[in-house]
């Protein structure tokens, strides 16, 4: 494991030599402060360990700075399928192990790694990717780093456009040239990719009109010729932001679903800003096949992008909830013990017990970005 440096109040994870670092297990803790006069080591405070002797007291201990590492974003949209590389929470760690079956409800059997005959059951919430922190970077990347990597070798995405032209013949006397439309009263519409798009300019006594950024800067009055531009954007500009298999979340206006939302994948665009899409957790009626079912574009956004894990939760803090197969919005009311919260949901006016890692905090996607009530204290220390 190679050896990072850390901070005051970062968010880590602890392994002992005794064990093995690639199988873990992890421990979550807090990095409390480094050791005088011996960089290679740190005292940190477990979040799931306890002091020697019994009670709630959380054990600190002083550990090796090579045995500790960040602490991964959970990926709570992420399905898993038989054959992942996984760890799984048990016995207040991270275990390593291998999907062995998908089970109803969110649920999957886990064979431990190294141990063919040890398997358990696990939540959806209890797996995450197996992953090693090797020289100051994830392997295998995060999807965000993927996407960095991908838009670094040159890949980029472009939004076609459609343009219809009308010229109106205020010319000023100008003389065409082969092939220009002095005669054309038809409109001309075409496709073109945004790049190979530009500012119509003439030139005229040696000088471009309307001017260059600079030539304006410089220069006086200039008369340029007017042109209407009829810009024309198609409707797939909704549909180019799901392509097929894009991971989203799904929100209904049914009485009594109101403020959930579930996570789906989209399937195909069936159009008038339609998608059919395939709900990770819900399944039909016989439990064959996943649900599929037609959602309008402004019932369906993004995966929220993964916040820092938090230590703990404070009343009246804006969370989703993760209750009946989907993320339900709340406010936590009570905060208990055993990293248990209870959480009320004004649109049922009704208060349920949380345990902390079925909950996240809440954040709302406004006008093509996230954001959170800035109120709310981020870091809920």
């Amino acid at each position: 494991m190679s050896e990072t440096h850390f901070n005051k109040g970062d968010q880590v994870e602890v392994t002992t030599s005794v064990h093995g670092g690639s199988t873990g297990p992890y421990y979550p803790a807090t990095v409390l402060r480094p050791v005088i006069k011996d960089k290679a080591r740190i005292l940190v405070q477990y979040q799931t360990l306890t002091a020697h002797g019994g009670g709630t007291k959380p054990l600190k201990e002083i550990v090796e700075v090579g045995n500790v590492r960040p602490m991964p974003p959970r990926e709570l949209h992420r399905p898993f399928k038989v054959g992942d590389d996984v760890d799984a929470f048990r016995a207040k760690g991270w275990y390593r192990g291998t999907v062995r079956e998908i089970l109803e409800n969110s649920k999957y059997l886990v064979v431990l790694d190294g141990k063919a005959d040890l398997e358990f059951e696990r939540d959806h919430f209890d797996l995450r990717v197996h992953r090693e922190w090797d020289d100051g970077s994830w392997v295998p990347p995060l999807p965000q780093e993927l996407e960095l990597q991908q838009k670094s070798s040159g890949v980029v995405k472009c939004r076609k456009i459609t343009l219809k032209i009308k010229d109106k013949k205020e010319t000023m006397g100008a003389n065409f040239g082969r092939g220009t439309l002095e005669d054309d009263e038809d409109d001309k519409e075409f496709e073109s990719e945004q790049f190979n798009l530009r500012l119509h300019r003439e030139w005229d006594d040696r000088s471009s009109v309307p001017p260059l950024p600079e030539e304006q800067r410089s220069s006086g009055v200039v008369k340029c010729r007017k042109i209407r531009f009829k810009l024309k954007a198609k409707k797939e500009t909704v549909r180019r932001n799901f392509e097929n298999g894009t991971l989203v979340e799904v929100s209904s206006d049914e009485e009594g679903y109101k403020d959930a939302w579930y996570t789906a994948r989209i399937v195909d665009y069936i159009g008038k800003d339609k998608f059919l899409v395939e709900y990770v957790s819900l399944v039909t009626d016989d439990r064959t096949q996943r649900l599929r079912e037609e959602a309008s574009s402004s019932h369906i956004r993004p995966c929220p992008p993964p916040l820092p894990q938090l230590v703990q939760f404070k009343v009246l803090q804006k969370v989703d909830a993760w209750y009946n197969e989907g993320w339900w919005e709340g406010s936590i009311s009570k905060a208990l013990t055993g990293s248990k919260y209870m959480v009320y949901f004004s649109s049922t006016n009704e208060e349920l017990e949380f345990k902390h890692s079925n909950l996240r905090l809440h954040q709302d996607w406004c006008n093509g970005h996230w954001v959170m009530d800035p109120c709310q204290d981020f870091y809920g220390l």
